[in-house]
């Protein structure tokens, strides 16, 4: 049977981790495709039947649909989708897909112009994937990303660390296209943070290695250097850098060039060729540089050559660019509001779940502490119990010895000897028997109680004081402490003599004591048991304790009930402790 549910155990593991592992073939292939042709990875990624897919592979589907689509350029409009693949990858981290799934999500939001939520998770995809890790070319792509995200933001001096940290994994990986890209972008960030010379350095090295790789690299790098000339005052310089860089950039960095070209040229003088680039710039769709455009066709040096009703078109035009300009800017504040908003909210939630969290942790600790506690001391009293149990065999067993002393005494003068022994036999397996380890600590004690009574109406004629104790100093001091009528202070050092003498004659004496009474034995009960073991009368101990005839008898008492249970006289009480 236990072989059967093993089995069964094992399948039901071995086809749950095949259920949590992507089985579609087509899927891992788009994946790789992504990189080289993502417009062919969309494409093959659209055509897949979504409904027919298992959940697992439904899952990879969403990461895909991001992924592909942030490499083919497709602007995202919602994070309804990244949001739900973030949540799937974070609890199933094994997939290796997380740190990735936060760098998309940082994509979405920088695409939906909600740059802190976006820097948020940009953030948290760094803190998952560290310097050390594997996957340089993902923590590269996420640095430089936050770089230009903090750039946009005019964050320079944030954004400059994260581009150099990006740039030196692209050397390390001898990535000749990423080295240019981060070029760009770092002396970018210098050039918007007016440190030109440095701005300069890193463009002019990018055209170093854009020597062997397509023309628009060194275009773009050119592009660059003439805006740094540009603002250093070197005109001759600039315009030999933008010199037909217009037609060799990518279509997309167009206007950027015609940007810098029409400012270059107005401030050169040649007003021809500024204003046929501003014009240019004006009949695009981009509005920011149509604001440059407008800026240099208003110019002073531009606008006397322009006609009145075109003048008054394009300040017309100029001024609803502005409040267009305006409004964004509004509304990229709100989003911004909004955004830093919701990440304080989450910071907080967070920030509270953690705190129950820990509170959590500290009642589990402290019930397991406490757990601990509760076992130790159940131990400690267990054992304690024990060595009690043990004691008092020994006692048990001390006793029985006294007695059978006391008897071989008694022997020597009676005839009937065999019968004696006989006797005594049977009394020595009784203390056996309660000597067995399964007798517990009262049934001992009552035991010792008996055998003590036994002994006590075998020899209460014979019991006397030991000679240790007779001929000892402590007792000659009690003698004189009692003839000078003089009181035994509770810290006199007499008390330790006469302990110390008493258990040389008894050794056993105090633990004894301690077990017959449960371990409740007083100072008060240890020093009316010594003067009794001493064979002090109670007369004599009026004066030794100074306390009257009824508070010695009291006392007395009282230590014959923690001993015995029950009171038996003066004679019982003293009889027996002389005994132990």
């Amino acid at each position: 049977m236990t072989l059967r549910t093993l089995l069964l155990l094992i399948l039901s593991l071995t086809f749950t981790c095949c259920t949590n592992k992507p089985s579609d073939l087509r899927l891992s292939r788009i994946e790789s495709l992504s990189s080289e042709s993502p417009k062919e990875a969309w494409d093959s990624l659209s055509a897949i039947n979504y409904d027919l897919l298992s959940d697992a592979d439904k899952h990879y589907y969403d990461f895909l649909s991001v992924k592909v689509a942030d490499k083919a350029y497709l602007t995202h409009s919602s994070d309804s989708l990244i949001l739900k693949v973030i949540d799937f990858e974070f609890k199933n981290q094994k997939n290796g897909r997380y740190p990735e799934a936060l760098y998309y999500g940082g994509r979405v939001y920088s695409d939906l112009g909600d740059y802190p939520t976006s820097l948020h998770y940009f953030q948290d995809a760094l803190k998952s994937l560290p310097s050390n890790s594997g996957n340089q070319e993902l923590r590269c792509n996420i640095l430089s990303q936050t770089g230009r995200l903090l750039t946009a933001l005019s964050l320079y001096d944030e954004a400059i660390p994260y581009i150099h940290e990006a740039l030196e994994i692209n050397r390390h990986l001898q990535d000749t296209t990423n080295i240019i890209y981060g070029l760009q972008l770092l002396g970018g960030a210098y050039l918007r943070n007016s440190n030109y010379d440095l701005a300069e350095k890193y463009f002019k090295e990018s055209i170093g290695f854009s020597v062997h790789q397509p023309s628009y690299h060194m275009a773009k790098s050119r592009m660059y250097l003439a805006a740094v000339k540009h603002k250093q005052g070197e005109l001759d310089s600039a315009l030999s850098y933008i010199r037909n860089t217009s037609e060799e950039v990518k279509p997309m960095v167009r206007n950027s060039v015609l940007g810098y070209a029409s400012n270059i040229y107005l401030d050169a003088g040649i007003l021809d060729t500024a204003y046929i680039y501003a014009k240019d710039l004006i009949s695009n769709n981009d509005p920011t540089h149509k604001e440059i455009g407008y800026q240099v066709l208003l110019s002073p040096e531009l606008r006397k050559y322009i006609e009145i009703d075109t003048l008054n078109q394009y300040i017309s035009e100029y001024r609803t660019i502005l409040e267009s300009f305006y409004d964004e800017n509004n509304m990229q504040l709100s989003i911004n509001q909004q955004s830093l908003y919701n990440y304080q909210l989450h910071e907080n939630q967070k920030a509270k779940a953690e705190r129950l969290s820990n509170i959590l942790k500290n009642w589990i600790v402290g019930f397991i502490f406490l757990a601990i506690l509760l076992v130790l001391i159940s131990l400690y009293f267990k054992n304690k119990s024990k060595n009690n149990i043990i004691e008092l065999q020994q006692a048990l067993a001390n006793i029985e010895k006294l007695k059978f002393e006391l008897v071989t005494s008694q022997l020597k003068q009676s005839s009937d000897i065999g019968q004696t022994i006989i006797n005594q036999t049977e009394e020595i397996a009784l203390v056996i028997t309660h000597n067995s380890p399964k007798s517990t600590e009262q049934e001992l004690r009552e035991c010792l109680k008996k055998e003590l009574l036994t002994l006590y109406e075998s020899a209460s004629s014979q019991s006397s004081i030991s000679p240790i104790i007779l001929q000892s100093i402590a007792y000659q001091k009690i003698q004189e402490y009692i003839q000078e009528g003089k009181t035994i202070k509770e810290s006199d050092v007499l008390w330790s003599e006469i302990e110390q003498i008493v258990l040389s004659s008894s050794p056993k004496f105090k633990i004894n004591l301690n077990l017959l009474t449960l371990g409740n034995l007083t100072t008060i009960d240890l020093h009316t048991a010594l003067l009794i073991k001493c064979g002090i009368k109670p007369s004599r101990m009026t004066t030794l304790l100074g306390r009257s005839n009824g508070a010695i008898v009291s006392r007395r008492e009282t230590l014959c009930m923690k001993i015995l249970d029950e009171k038996k006289g003066a004679k019982v009480i003293d009889a027996i402790i002389r005994l132990l």
